[in-house]
C-alpha cells in the first residue's frame, strides 16, 4: 500500500477491484494501528487525496548535495545523502561514510520507466558519486534500487467509467515493491571501505570488535534468481521491464562499481537476501528475517531514535556536505548544474 493525504492526515490506501457496479473502490488503513477507516469510491479518490512524495523538493533538504542538468539548463536528477550513516565511527578514523540517493527530479516512477535523459543523467550523477568515493580513502561504491511499476490505480482513477479502469481489466491491482518506502524513484550509492575496518558502532553494542569486511564484500556475480540485463543502467530500461514482468513489475537492481554486471531480482527472494547479507558483511551491521517481508531477509541498521545519535548523524551529514562542496570546488564544477 502507497501513502496518500488529502492535505489534512496521510493514510495508507489500495484498489480493490468489484464493489457497486463493478467500479472498484478504495480501502483507506490507518498508518499507525493498520485498521480500517472506510471506504472511498472509484473517482472520488483521486480528487480527495494525493501521494505523499517525501522527495518532491530535496533542494530544501539539509543533505542537498547537487543537480545534474541538461544542456538546456533543465534539472533531471538531485542528489542528496541519507540523513541516517550507515556507520558514524568506523576504522581508526573515525569517519562516518556516506550514502547517497540519486532521485529523479520529475519522474517518480521506477527507473525502468525513465526516458533515456533522465537515465544518462542517473548514469552522470553514478560516476560522479564514485569518484567522490574514490577520494574519501579509496572507497568503492555499489548500486541499488527497489523499484514498484507505475500506480496505474491512482493515476487511472479519475478514468473510471462504467465499472472500468481505462486500459486495465478491473480485477488488476498495483502492486507495490515491499522493500520501497516512499513513492517516488531512487537510486542507492552505498561506500564500501577498501579495506576491512571496524565498525565500532556494532562493537559497542555487541560488547567485542565487530569488523566490517568493506569492498570485499562485494562481487560482481549475484546468482539464485537474479537476471543479468544486458548494457549498464543507462540502456536497460526495457531490459529491465522485461525481466521484472514475472514479477508484477516491482524489482531490486545490485551493481557493483560504475560498469559493474547490473543485475534484476525480486524482491522478496534468494538473490535480495544474499545482497542484504553481503551489505551487512560489507559495514559491519546485522542481516536477520523480517517478519514484515514475510521472513525476507534485510539489513539490520541503527535509527535515528536516540537523541545522541541523531545529533551525530546530522554533524555527520554536514561534513560530508562540505567535502563534497570541496570535491566540486576543485573540479570547477557548480552543485546546481552539474553535467549530464
Amino acid at each position: 500500500m502507497w501513502t496518500y493525504t488529502d492535505g489534512v492526515a496521510a493514510v495508507k490506501a489500495y484498489w480493490s477491484p468489484g464493489g457497486i457496479g463493478g467500479a472498484g473502490s478504495w480501502a483507506l488503513v490507518d498508518q499507525a494501528t493498520g485498521n480500517a477507516q472506510g471506504v472511498v469510491p472509484t473517482g472520488e479518490f483521486s480528487r480527495r487525496f494525493r501521494p505523499v512524495d517525501v522527495f518532491a523538493d530535496v533542494r530544501g533538504f539539509p543533505t542537498y548535495l547537487g543537480t545534474i542538468t541538461a544542456p538546456d539548463g533543465s534539472a533531471l536528477v538531485d542528489l542528496v545523502l541519507d540523513r541516517n550513516p550507515f556507520m558514524l565511527a568506523n576504522g581508526p578514523r573515525r569517519a562516518a561514510r556516506p550514502h547517497v540517493l540519486m532521485v529523479p527530479r520529475a519522474h517518480r516512477d521506477g527507473w525502468s520507466s525513465a526516458t533515456p535523459e533522465e537515465l544518462a543523467a542517473c548514469h552522470s550523477a553514478m560516476t560522479l558519486v564514485a569518484a567522490w568515493y574514490r577520494s574519501l580513502d579509496d572507497g568503492h561504491v555499489v548500486f541499488c534500487a527497489n523499484d514498484s511499476p507505475p500506480n496505474l490505480d491512482y493515476l487511472h482513477d479519475a478514468e473510471a467509467v462504467g465499472g472500468h479502469l481505462a486500459g486495465r481489466k478491473a480485477d488488476a491491482t498495483t502492486t507495490r515493491n515491499p522493500r520501497q518506502e516512499v513513492q517516488h524513484a531512487h537510486l542507492h550509492a552505498f561506500y564500501a571501505e577498501r579495506d576491512e575496518t571496524e565498525n565500532r558502532e556494532s562493537s559497542a553494542l555487541m560488547g567485542h570488535a565487530v569488523v566490517a569486511q568493506g569492498q570485499q564484500a562485494f562481487v560482481d556475480d549475484l546468482g539464485g534468481d537474479a537476471v543479468a540485463v544486458e548494457g549498464n543502467s543507462t540502456m536497460a530500461a526495457a531490459g529491465i521491464r522485461a525481466a521484472a514482468r514475472p514479477w508484477g513489475g516491482s524489482y531490486c537492481s545490485y551493481q557493483v562499481g560504475v560498469d559493474g554486471p547490473f543485475w534484476v531480482m525480486p524482491a522478496l527472494g534468494a538473490s535480495q537476501d544474499e545482497f542484504n547479507r553481503r551489505l551487512a558483511r560489507a559495514d559491519g551491521l546485522r542481516a536477520e528475517p523480517d517478519p514484515k517481508l514475510g521472513g525476507a531477509v534485510n539489513l539490520v541498521r541503527p535509527g535515528l531514535d536516540d537523541p545522541g545519535r541523531l545529533s551525530d548523524a546530522r554533524r555527520a551529514t554536514a561534513r560530508q556536505r562540505a567535502g563534497f562542496e570541496t570535491f566540486l570546488d576543485q573540479r570547477g564544477l557548480s552543485a546546481t548544474s552539474l553535467p549530464s
